[in-house]
């Protein structure tokens, strides 16, 4: 259902494309500071604490109609997040070790923004993300995750020339199932993303 939808907005958004005063395209680039914290966990004897950022990466394309300011975004983006937490023992509150959580997936954000003076941009808007992989300090945890999710991007961008500059913040929560460990919850993935974009079509 949600790759039905996510092609449909695509399609609708280059259809209208010739309708639109002002058609972009072009591709884009760039690198984050995201971090993770583990929330809602059932049947779990230890305790997760957010503990330090690690940086990341996003590359793709991106498409831009505008009409008298108001602009539709849809872009498609490859792109490495993640996080360190610190584990605890519930029962003696003793730090054990430092995790780190490393995810890649596939988003689709489409923004819906307003361009001032031609040159900056205000945009938000719902981000679709498929998980391509999953690492907990080098192991495979795909499995425990929802394949698909729905989050957030917010941020502000300039264009000079054919060069755009964007910086956001995203927000992405995923649902965590371990069968064999009878245990579920959630885990919060929040990042700062900055991008250099190049347009291609103008």
């Amino acid at each position: 259902m949600g790759k039905i939808l996510l092609t449909s907005m695509m399609v609708l958004a280059w259809g209208v494309a010739a309708q639109a005063q002002t058609f972009v395209a072009g591709v884009k680039a760039g690198a984050s500071s995201s971090h993770v914290k583990l929330r809602d966990l059932q049947n779990d004897p230890l305790q997760y604490a957010k503990a330090d950022k690690i940086t990341g990466y996003h590359v793709g394309a991106f498409a831009r109609l505008q009409v008298l300011g108001v602009l539709l975004q849809p872009e498609l983006l490859l792109s490495s997040s993640g996080g360190k937490v610190e584990v605890t023992d519930s029962q003696n509150s003793t730090n054990l070790y430092i995790e780190k959580f490393r995810f890649t997936r596939m988003d689709v954000p489409l923004l819906l923004g307003y361009n001032f003076l031609k040159v900056a941009r205000v945009q938000a808007g719902p981000v679709a993300s498929t998980l391509l992989s999953a690492k907990q300090d080098g192991h495979d945890i795909e499995d425990y995750f929802a394949n698909s999710d729905w989050g957030y991007q917010a941020g502000v961008g300039v264009d000079i020339w054919n060069l755009t500059l964007d910086v956001r913040y995203e927000h992405i929560n995923r649902k965590y199932t371990n069968t064999s460990q009878q245990s579920s919850g959630k885990v919060k993935n929040e990042q700062l993303l900055v991008s250099l974009g190049f347009k291609l079509l103008k």
